[in-house]
């Protein structure tokens, strides 16, 4: 089953017509965002100054607060593109294959992988939480509950189809999101280890749980 798993990894829909100046808007920020990203892995989220990132974004430190008020608003910018499109990644790699189990397992791998490719920004997103706004903090934590809801609605139905044995869908939901965050909080633990053998490990544990080994 695992090789016609479809995972998602973030096309973007076309702009409407009329929304070509909002689009252009979300492709800069996009664009910022990566140069973020690349500098926190370089050397860390407190290493790196604004000026810093206006040059290396190629803008003028004007430039730059157009888009942002403070430092923090940089660390927002990037959780906001670790989660962009997710859940419709995820809906995407389910559509692609028939079966409950397949589907969740689809789901469950999009949204894996994401977090394993993100784990020292997801890492620093936890240490920094208290300092995002309240705002953020709201958005990550909508964001992150209609992950758990569809994980969720996926794992009733295969109770429903009997595919699956009983089990409380809504912990298990968020256990799923909380074990794909593993590599950010644990990494020592996946050392040596490649990601396809640390992501089936995980598929076999949830199975299990269901009902089923692996496929």
């Amino acid at each position: 089953m695992t090789s016609q798993l479809k995972v998602v990894q973030g096309g973007k829909a076309p702009a409407k017509p009329g929304g070509v100046r909002k689009e252009n808007a979300r492709k800069r920020r996009q664009a910022l965002a990566e140069v973020v990203m690349q500098l926190v892995k370089e050397r860390g989220f407190h290493a790196i100054s604004v000026n810093e990132v206006a040059e290396r974004a190629s803008l003028s430190v004007g430039g730059l607060y157009r888009h942002i008020d403070t430092k923090n608003d940089l660390l927002e910018m990037v959780c906001d593109e670790i989660n962009l499109d997710l859940l419709r990644d995820m809906k995407a790699a389910a559509a692609s294959v028939r079966g409950v189990r397949a589907k969740l397992e689809g789901a469950i791998r999009t949204y894996w992988l994401r977090h394993w490719n993100n784990a020292a920004l997801i890492l620093l997103a936890y240490r920094e939480y208290q300092s995002f706004s309240d705002d953020a903090k709201a958005r990550y934590r909508a964001d992150e509950l209609a992950i758990s809801e569809y994980l969720s609605d996926l794992i009733r139905a295969g109770v429903l189809t009997e595919e699956f044995r009983e089990v409380d869908d809504r912990l298990l939901a968020h256990e799923i999101i909380m074990l794909s965050h593993m590599r950010a909080l644990k990494g020592y633990a996946f050392k040596g280890r490649t990601p396809e053998h640390c992501l089936q490990e995980m598929v076999d544990l949830i199975f299990s749980r269901l009902g089923g080994g692996r496929a």
